[in-house]
């Protein structure tokens, strides 16, 4: 496998419009797998294009293993490409398909078939070898897609939210189907996805884009516990993060009639900021601090847990009118009546500055 580095990577579609990237940098480690996430249009899928050569960047330097491969080909590049829509070939075979890049090379039929039999063997395509894609399940299908990428034996692999025309039970399988493929081959993999539950649960490193801009990369648990702004606290994390504005003099927070003791946590900041708290940072009982009133609007009842809906009868100081809280389903309050809030950890409290909306929390 190989090593990847991006290096002030752009890309300029019209010249009197935005650029698609700004600058990008990232350092991928050989055998690692790395997760591009964000919403649709952040220039997710045009890095990964450019990456495999399929779009020329209009500035910048892409290094494989080293070598400087701006101006590479595609196809000398020897990196492959799954695609979210399978691109197979209808009227072949689940064999003919996987083997169809070793054919194109001039490899001996023998020898094609003893490693076509080996990928589908890793894949569980076996039993599936003499059927054509229309007699397949999606998630089969997506399975031939892989099985013709991994044959290869490619630097790279890079995939285009492979998932995404699959069932949601499919989705959960195939996520773990891939992951566990990817350890095994130690492939260094570059996963593009604006499904930020895949992205944490799939990569060793997640890079956050927005408007062709990097907003974040670290580990899933690094982005979810000390995210770098309010987009990346509001993307990462379902439900998304609660965000109120509030008062801080540095040491002391008060949001709404709400006052909190906040320590070392926070660079110095005087005046209003930014204040997250995680759903599962809020507590129905009386025991915690920095207590919000309002009214019960939804309750959902999701088995092991609770979500409840409050709107808060102090919204005119804040940037929204309604919290939302994970709960235990005994704390379940009934929806149409009055309950109170508090942050039951104030150390799971996040700062961000009003305009920026960066963090002011200590990383």
């Amino acid at each position: 496998m190989a090593s990847i580095s991006l290096n002030g990577i752009t890309k300029v579609f019209s010249s009197d419009g935005p650029p698609a990237l700004s600058e990008v940098d990232l350092d991928i480690a050989d055998g690692e797998f790395i997760v591009l996430v964000g919403p649709s249009g952040c220039g997710k899928t045009t890095l990964l294009r450019i990456v495999a050569g399929l779009e020329t960047s209009s500035g910048g330097e892409l290094h494989i293993d080293g070598a400087d491969v701006s101006n590479v080909p595609a196809g000398t590049r020897n990196i492959a490409m799954v695609f979210q829509n399978y691109a197979l070939f209808p009227h072949l075979t689940v064999a003919e398909n996987i083997g169809f890049g070793l054919k194109i090379r001039g490899v001996k039929k023998a020898e094609r078939l003893a490693q076509v039999e080996n990928v589908a063997s890793l894949l569980g395509l076996s039993p599936y070898l003499a059927r054509r894609p229309g007699e397949l399940s999606g998630g089969q299908r997506q399975r031939v897609a892989m099985g013709r990428a991994i044959i290869r034996q490619p630097a790279a692999f890079l995939m285009d939210e492979p998932l995404s025309n699959l069932d949601a039970k499919l989705r959960v399988e195939m996520r773990g189907e891939i992951s566990r493929m990817q350890r095994r081959l130690q492939a260094t993999t570059i996963y593009v996805t604006h499904d930020q539950t895949e992205a944490m649960t799939m990569g060793d490193r997640v890079v956050v884009l927005n408007q062709g801009v990097v907003q974040q990369i670290g580990s899933p648990e690094h982005l979810y516990s000390n995210p770098a702004n309010v987009f990346v606290a509001k993307f990462i994390g379902a439900p998304t993060m609660n965000m109120l504005v509030g008062s801080f003099d540095g040491e002391h927070l008060e949001v709404g009639s709400a006052k909190l003791s906040l320590h070392t946590r926070y660079a110095p900041q005087s005046g209003e900021v930014q204040v997250g708290v995680r759903p599962e940072h809020l507590s129905m009982a009386a025991a915690g601090e920095g207590h919000f009133k309002g009214k019960v609007v939804l309750v959902e009842h999701l088995g092991k847990e609770v979500q409840v809906h409050m709107e808060l009868s102090e919204a005119g100081q804040q940037e929204a009118s309604e919290l939302i809280a994970i709960v235990d389903p005994s704390e379940a309050p009934q929806e149409d009546t009055e309950a109170e809030i508090s942050i039951d950890n104030i150390n799971k409290v996040h700062l961000f500055e009003l305009d920026s909306g960066n963090t002011l929390t200590k990383l």
